[in-house]
């Protein structure tokens, strides 16, 4: 009895506390108690990485270990501060957070390959931008994937005459075997520098005590040594593992392209045809221009080679010092005679253009001079082509930011006056607006002339079976100043809301639009182009939402007859083919038969 009584007795005593720690779990949750995690960390949300880049040799980029790296925070505000990390500081491996201003080739090969001190970089953003200016790029972009070589114009070759990005320290052309972050937000580096000051400031050059405060990074990935390696290790694990990791990824996006009359999908374009091609200039090797090159030789692009009659592309053209635009061309092509006389008569054409526009004087430059880094450079690789690269630069660009995080709204004197609404910024028409629209001028008479067009005035009076209405200037000034304020400030506003599908709406940010080519695709800015081009080149017809739609692919009475009359062929085709195979179930499913004595 003592036995069975002392039983009972630790029975309850077991469930007791089970339910009192279930009650403790569930009063946990709903009180959402937080984890020993959030009371630790801090986690950091407008952060940019570095990310590991792959060619067909080298790898560039940065990237952290698997498991993300941690080290000590040290604010490093003059160059002097470094020496704490690189030798004298006790507790290392460090973080170091660097002012924007600092970030330069120069400091950052002091830091290279010193793993064993530096766990990472995080780099805030500098504000103002550096006045002397800064680029991360090389100073001849795009080396060897242009048209210029040891072979056509070896002269002109890796920017031998003209280093085109005279400011470009090729930063983003290094490799570092540490994480390296951009801080975005001033609030979320200010409460690391806090952090910095109450916990790991040194006093009179001591140890700091702990506990320290630290940074964990983690930007980890798989991709290593070359493109080459990469797609090797991608391919093998596909073939023969049953869950495989893609360990690189390709950067890829879409090409934007438009033309300016209906084209027949079931037709062939003579080559005497006159077609205006718009491309778009490449950080990465021509990776755009190059792919529609290669389709155009291989039949897979609308558009064929033989059909460019000639090319006028936009580099750089916000930044003219005075009224000035520079028309380059290629001096190589030119030495054929019938290429020559096109692309005199595509200058003379743009110089006519401009004559009415006070606000833009068309300049030439020396024959003997190369092209700017360009798209036009990829296409010439393929055919000689007339062409013409507009840019505000006679030399060296002058945009002391290239392709780099200072090259922003304000670097091109995009401002907008204080206290307006961003619908009242959205339609506010700036400096920078009136003077690319003075180009988009030009630029259009130009086309207009070279597509067949005579007789305009000076301001170009558009066919209404065309376009809606008449492209006037103030109209023009509107048009281009939403595309800046679009693309540069804030990408979610009332016109590109209006121009998009319901389901794009969403990767319209508060800020300006993301200019990288990345892994996905196509990314936002694609879609904005794509549907941007179509609302400013296409024409407005008077349909319902419902009969906006492809002839070819709207259900119609006698397609839907044609569909029903199928439907019933078939019913009554298995209906009688049911019917013949159970008539002859036994003859065409006989049964085994007995077993008995077996022949040989």
């Amino acid at each position: 009895m003592a036995t069975d009584g002392g039983g009972c007795v630790a029975d309850l005593g077991n469930r007791s506390l089970l339910r009192l720690v279930s009650f403790c779990v569930l009063l946990a949750g709903l009180c959402k108690g937080n984890s020993v995690e959030k009371k630790i960390y801090i986690p950091l949300n407008k952060t940019a990485p570095c990310v590991r880049l792959l060619n067909a040799t080298h790898q560039i980029g940065c990237q952290s270990s698997v498991s993300g790296d941690t080290g000590v925070i040290h604010v490093v505000q003059k160059e002097e501060d470094l020496q704490w990390v690189l030798t004298d500081g006790p507790n290392p491996p460090y973080v170091v957070l660097l002012e924007g201003t600092l970030f330069t080739r120069n400091l950052m090969e002091k830091m290279k390959g010193r793993t064993s001190r530096i766990a990472g970089l995080a780099v805030s953003l500098a504000k103002p931008s550096p006045a002397s200016g800064f680029s991360p790029s090389v100073q001849c972009p795009n080396d060897g994937f242009g048209v210029y070589s040891n072979s056509y114009g070896p002269e002109f070759a890796h920017c031998r005459e003209i280093a085109w990005n005279s400011l470009g320290d090729g930063l983003a052309y290094e490799d570092f075997s540490f994480p390296i972050f951009l801080l975005e937000d001033e609030n979320e580096t200010n409460v690391i520098k806090q952090c910095y000051r109450d916990h790991n400031l040194s006093q009179n050059g001591s140890a700091p005590a702990f506990p320290l405060c630290a940074m964990q990074l983690f930007s980890h990935m798989h991709a290593v040594i070359s493109t080459v390696t990469c797609m090797r290790r991608s391919f093998i694990q596909s073939s023969f593992s049953i869950n495989p990791e893609i360990v690189c990824d390709p950067l890829s996006d879409y090409n934007v392209w438009s033309m300016l009359k209906p084209v027949n999908t079931s037709e062939t374009l003579e080559p005497d045809d006159k077609v205006v091609v718009a491309a778009t200039r490449e950080t990465f090797d021509y990776i755009g221009s190059s792919r529609m090159v290669y389709d155009m030789e291989n039949g897979k692009f609308p558009v064929q080679l033989e059909n460019i009659d000639s090319f006028v592309e936009l580099g750089q053209v916000a930044l003219r010092n005075s009224l000035e635009l520079w028309m380059h061309t290629d001096p190589m092509s030119q030495k054929n005679e019938t290429v020559q006389n096109q692309v005199e008569e595509l200058l003379t054409t743009l110089e006519k253009s401009g004559a009415g526009v006070p606000t833009v004087v068309l300049r030439r430059l020396s024959r003997s001079q190369p092209l700017p880094p360009s798209s036009l450079q990829r296409f010439l690789r393929a055919r000689n082509i007339s062409g013409v690269v507009l840019a505000d630069h006679s030399a060296v660009f002058h945009n002391h930011y290239y392709q780099s995080i200072y090259d922003t709204a304000e670097n091109i004197n995009v401002t907008y006056p204080e206290g307006q609404s961003p619908e009242e910024d959205l339609n506010f028409v700036t400096d920078a607006a009136k003077a690319l629209a003075g180009v988009a001028t030009v630029l259009g008479r130009a086309l207009y002339q070279l597509a067949g067009g005579t007789n305009f005035s000076d301001t170009i009076q558009a066919d209404p079976q065309t376009f809606p209405k008449p492209w006037h200037s103030a109209a023009l000034d509107v048009q281009v100043t939403r595309l800046l304020y679009g693309f540069l400030v804030r990408a979610n506003n009332s016109w590109f809301q209006s121009i998009l599908r319901p389901d794009l709406r969403s990767y319209l940010g508060d800020g300006p639009l993301q200019h990288y080519i990345a892994v996905s695709s196509p990314t936002n800015t694609t879609y904005v182009v794509q549907y941007a081009l179509a609302n400013l080149t296409g024409k407005v017809i008077d349909l319902t939402r419902e009969q906006c739609q492809d002839p070819s692919k709207v259900p119609t009475e006698n397609k839907d007859f044609i569909t029903l009359m199928v439907g019933f062929g078939v019913l009554v085709f298995s209906l009688v083919v049911t019917y013949c195979i159970n008539a002859k179930a036994d003859v065409l499913f006989i049964a085994p038969r007995e077993p008995g004595s077996v022949s040989y």
